[in-house]
């Protein structure tokens, strides 16, 4: 009796997977309204400092946009020659990035508001201190967060390295024993560790407050907190929207960082930005390989980790082959539906449970099984190359233990692994979001080669990709990928409108990997956003030359018995000039 409801209730999903392709496949075309948000203020005159990189913005030209509406989907707009900010948010919040790119000043801040922002994380955090008399720097943690793991602080002590040696490089007038104390306050990892996990699932689009003691003095708007007065320099992945306006996307450790201080040591593009027939390992652009639009593989592809997805801001889960499928088609034998067929109707009506990556997983068993209907090549390509395991090591997907029972019924989850120049062969990309809910490297990467890349919006962004514009270097998907198949079908059946856009970002690649190029992404994205807090910082007595100590004191009395005695000190007169110091050596 078991074995025959069991059976029932496969049939009924498949059932409905069959009716699900006839919607899926065949409806009509609905492309969601690209958001738009003009210029509501303009930037005051620029410091004279910087009239010299005026024109560091990387400027568009006034590309074909498509159209942003079913309505118009067979008609071209007129792009002309305005140009707009596109925003992921409709918020009009202004954002202290948003303030630097506008060449505005900061608000002021203080020590004990760097200090107290630290209520605003649970790990992570650090206040980054210049000791004038000392001359040195020293790195702060804070007694209440948690020391997560070896790599994640490792990560970010390398990242307080390379910023002390950039602030005394940059910028040698203000460090030096004659000048004022200075307290920066940074942060790192694949996105925030803030502490209002509340806010950030809602994600409505404004400021988040700092916990419950800020929701009882007015919630999640009070934007008069003193938490969220200092500015934060987060390395890695931050919320596309206001959820915290004092957070500024900084370079990702690791790649990006040291691609930075690199050019700023030899003014030299790292082999990352570089095209591949330069630099091994570099950018793979068609035409330098002989690769072309019309000669590329019809195919969406996508290769990588299966990671979580944002595991702070959802319950999204990965799914597993015991708990999910196992026990459902043990034992049942149906020649007209195969069991991986089976395993695709049971993901599918769990779909809004899963990660992303294994949504578009999904999406290519349903790929081939429409395929093997049809004879025909399947239209998605997602699959894992790599799984996680512990301490983040990857190893092979193919054969793993944890794929084991997917494989043996035939789904598929797993791929085999594709370098740079097997991807570029394939006309559609996809920059699948991993644990951050972006893909850092892997979003460049796609933008160079030949392809159309469907770039996946989530709730988080990197430092470049406010230099991006959807419809101009990248069509948008929605982070549960519910509009990919659509606008997958858009692409295929506006061929010429999606050259355009791939073209646009090959372009945008190359230029970025130009000398001019660089210094535009290094000048907007490293210096202007160091010198705009250096800016904002108010020092303790900012006319004293005479210290005393009389700062470490007000150091010692804020920091309190909640902070961590120093645990790195660095001179910053070296690219590796700091120890770990006390018991973290």
């Amino acid at each position: 009796m078991k074995k025959l409801q069991r059976r029932f209730f496969i049939l009924l999903l498949l059932s409905w997977a069959g009716s699900f392709y006839h919607r899926y496949f065949f409806h009509s075309i609905q492309i969601d309204d690209a958001q738009q948000l003009l210029l509501q203020h303009q930037p005051q005159q620029p410091h004279e400092e910087e009239q010299a990189i005026q024109n560091t913005t990387i400027r568009q030209p006034a590309y074909y946009r498509p159209p942003q509406n079913a309505d118009d989907i067979q008609s071209q707009r007129s792009g002309g020659n305005e140009q707009m900010m596109i925003s992921p948010t409709s918020s009009t919040t202004l954002t202290y990035a948003d303030l630097i790119q506008r060449s505005m000043g900061l608000p002021a801040y203080t020590m004990r508001q760097a200090i107290d922002a630290a209520n605003t994380f649970t790990a992570q955090y650090a206040i980054v201190v210049y000791d004038p008399e000392k001359d040195n720097f020293k790195g702060y943690y804070s007694q209440n967060h948690q020391w997560v793991s070896s790599v994640a602080h490792k990560k970010l002590s390398n990242t307080i390295t390379t910023l002390t040696w950039l602030l005394r490089k940059l910028f040698p007038e203000r460090f030096t024993p004659d000048s004022p104390e200075f307290v920066m306050a940074l942060s790192g990892g694949d996105y925030p560790a803030v502490r209002d996990r509340g806010c950030i699932r809602s994600n409505d689009g404004g400021p988040c407050g700092e916990g419950e003691d800020d929701k009882q003095q007015g919630g999640r708007n009070n934007n008069n907190n003193d938490n969220n007065k200092a500015p934060i320099l987060h390395f890695g992945s931050v919320f596309s929207g206001p959820l915290f306006p004092n957070l500024i996307a900084m370079p990702m450790p690791g790649v990006h960082l040291n691609c930075f201080t690199d050019w700023f040591t030899s003014r030299e593009v790292c082999r990352h930005f570089l095209p591949s027939y330069l630099k091994p390992g570099g950018l793979v652009f068609g035409e330098d390989v002989g690769l072309f639009w019309d000669d590329l593989v019809p195919q969406l592809v996508w290769r990588g980790t299966d990671f979580p997805f944002l595991s702070n801001q959802n319950d999204l889960e990965q799914p597993s082959f015991e708990r999910y499928v196992g026990d459902k088609i043990d034992g049942i034998v149906d020649n007209h539906h195969p069991n991986n067929e089976v395993a695709t109707a049971i993901l599918r009506h769990e779909y809004n449970k899963l990660v992303p990556r294994w949504k578009g997983v999904v999406l290519t068993a349903e790929s081939e099984i429409e395929a093997r209907q049809t004879n025909t090549l399947p239209r998605i390509n997602i699959k894992f190359s790599h799984v996680a395991g512990d301490g983040g090591r990857k190893r092979l997907a193919k054969g793993s233990t944890e794929y084991q029972g997917w494989e043996q019924i035939g789904f598929p989850v797993a791929g085999e692994v594709m370098p740079l120049r097997e991807l570029a062969k394939y006309k559609y990309h996809i920059d699948l979001g991993g644990g951050g809910g972006t893909s850092w490297t892997g979003t460049f990467e796609k933008l160079a080669m030949p392809g159309l890349l469907f770039h996946h919006v989530t709730p988080t962004k990197d430092y470049i990709h406010d230099l991006l514009e959807p419809w101009v270097h990248y069509v948008p998907v929605r982070s549960d990928l519910g509009d990919l198949m659509q606008k997958l079908e858009w692409a295929e059946s506006h061929p010429n409108y999606a050259r355009q856009i791939s073209d646009n970002a090959t372009k945008f690649m190359r230029e970025i990997g130009t000398k001019d190029g660089f210094e535009r992404v290094f000048q907007n994205n490293m210096v202007k956003p160091l010198r705009r807090v250096i800016e904002a910082y108010t020092p303790l007595d900012p006319t004293s030359k005479k210290h005393n100590g009389a700062f470490r004191q007000e150091l010692t009395k804020t920091v309190g018995f909640n902070w961590r005695k120093p645990f790195i000190k660095c001179s910053g007169e070296t690219r590796f000039s700091c120890k770990l110091i006390g018991s973290w050596a």
